[in-house]
């Protein structure tokens, strides 16, 4: 059977406006992948490579290198934008492949073929190394391969296996059909509450911000994946497709009417079951610090109508984890120092915030740093997506700043550094709480048990005098 991919028509008018330059192009397509149907909604152009005075790439280099022909394509630097493009993208949605503007038949020429074979397992192993930014679609390791010759403008997509044991390379032809209309998509919204108290131990190795930050997302993963989730405050069966939701929600009257609205978002709660919210065994460790984790997720996830609840779950988990793990190594990326434990008694960090940008029929997000405006989101949309919005369409209400109060007023606080007790401190002084309290439980336990003697001894004492 061939595999068929639906994308909007305004893909095809993009494709063609490169080729009708006759320039080479290569970007990513981004979609998403369920039982019922493959869907692309997007392609996203690869910007020229820009070169650093070091050996890794760098997106703010002011050099830069075009790219005219596949062979001088930098894998790399591919996988790197595949990388940050997957950041952007909600949960349920992955980079599904490449697409290419060029004159030469890149399925024919061998050069060119062995080439796309090395930039899809490039991006592959790329995306592998991060397992919790869900950069590889779970349930297929297929990676389309999009071609529109600038010289026919002939449009040709064919399928190829990546990853680890495919030394034979399997080529499939794929049916490829751009929708004239644009794509439904049913939104489920979610906000997910994060209140914990991880604690720091420092071994002789010494630990960094972002070896805590792994530890965190292991426990956040776990969490979430043992979590039991509500749509619209109910719980569904993993079979059912979303659009039979939906339906059920309508209003008999005035049927003809509704079936025009698009479909409404739908709120989802998840619920961690007591018994996977506490750790099997207790350990008692000496700990260097602590650190709270708080704050509120917003999740914004965008489905086929037709797909099951169980895809969509897996969808908004994905969406959920891949979010702090975006977030974890942006704000790793921009500290000076690694240094878990500071000289300050008490450190606050705050990592970017998620606002949404539009993409045809559904949104994309993006994360902006304390103290940018929306305007820093437009640079990456247009670096990134190949993209032109205006600052009027980023919506950044999803997430509030946080209230740094409560720190700064701790801080300016000298008193307060003087009350924090150190971990020995602290150890010594429930150490030396507890034998206190031991003495005078043996001192009461001892008078009951002698009362009677006692008493007959006082009256004895009192009747001599």
């Amino acid at each position: 059977m061939v595999r068929t991919v639906y994308s909007p028509e305004y893909c095809l008018q993009y494709l063609e406006q490169y080729a009708t330059q006759e320039i080479f192009v290569m970007g990513l397509i981004l979609g998403q992948t369920t039982a019922a149907r493959e869907n692309v909604i997007h392609l996203a152009r690869t910007p020229e490579e820009k070169l650093s005075d070091s050996s890794e790439t760098s997106y703010t280099s002011d050099k830069t290198e075009s790219m005219r022909t596949l062979l001088q394509v930098s894998e790399a630097w591919v996988a790197d934008h595949a990388k940050h493009v997957t950041r952007m993208l909600p949960g349920g949605m992955f980079v599904q492949g490449i697409f290419i503007t060029s004159d030469e038949d890149i399925f024919e020429d061998p050069n060119c073929f062995s080439k796309v074979k090395s930039i899809l397992n490039h991006i592959y192993k790329t995306q592998n190394v991060n397992e919790y930014m869900y950069g590889n679609c779970p349930s297929t390791n297929e990676r389309l391969v999009l071609h529109m010759s600038t010289s026919t403008k002939v449009l040709n997509c064919k399928s190829i296996e990546v990853g680890p044991g495919n030394k034979s390379t399997v080529i499939k032809p794929v049916d490829w059909k751009f929708l004239p209309k644009q794509q439904q998509w049913q939104r489920l919204d979610c906000y997910y509450e994060f209140d914990d108290v991880y604690p720091v131990i420092v071994k002789k190795s010494g630990i960094s911000v972002k070896q805590q930050f792994q530890q965190i997302l292991e426990s956040a993963h776990k969490t979430i994946e043992s979590s039991i989730i509500f749509i619209d405050g109910e719980l569904k069966d993993g079979s059912e497709v979303l659009e039979q939701l939906f339906k059920k929600k309508k209003p008999k009257n005035n049927s003809k009417q509704v079936q025009q609205e698009p479909p409404k978002s739908m709120n989802v709660s998840l619920f961690v079951p007591f018994e996977n919210s506490l750790p099997e065994t207790v350990e008692y460790l000496e700990c260097d610090g602590s650190i709270h984790f708080s704050g509120v997720v917003s999740s914004s996830v965008f489905m086929y109508p037709k797909a099951t609840v169980s895809e969509t779950i897996a969808a908004v988990k994905q969406d959920i984890i891949r979010s702090l793990a975006s977030r974890f190594t942006m704000h790793c990326d921009a500290l000076i120092d690694d240094n878990l434990l500071p000289e300050e008694k008490v450190c606050f960090n705050e990592p970017p915030r998620r606002v949404l940008v539009p993409v045809g029929s559904l949104y994309l997000c993006d994360y902006l740093f304390p103290g940018e405006a929306p305007a820093e989101a437009l640079l990456s949309v247009r670096e990134l997506l190949d993209l032109q919005i205006t600052e009027a369409d980023v919506v950044c209400d999803l997430e509030t700043p946080a209230d740094t109060s409560e720190f700064d007023a701790l801080d300016r606080d000298t008193s307060s550094e003087e009350l924090l007790a150190t971990p020995q401190e602290a150890s010594q002084f429930m150490y030396i709480t507890g034998i206190c309290f031991a003495m005078l439980v043996l001192i009461i336990s001892i008078i009951i048990h002698y009362y009677d003697t006692i008493m007959e001894v006082i009256t004895k004492v009192i009747s001599k005098s």
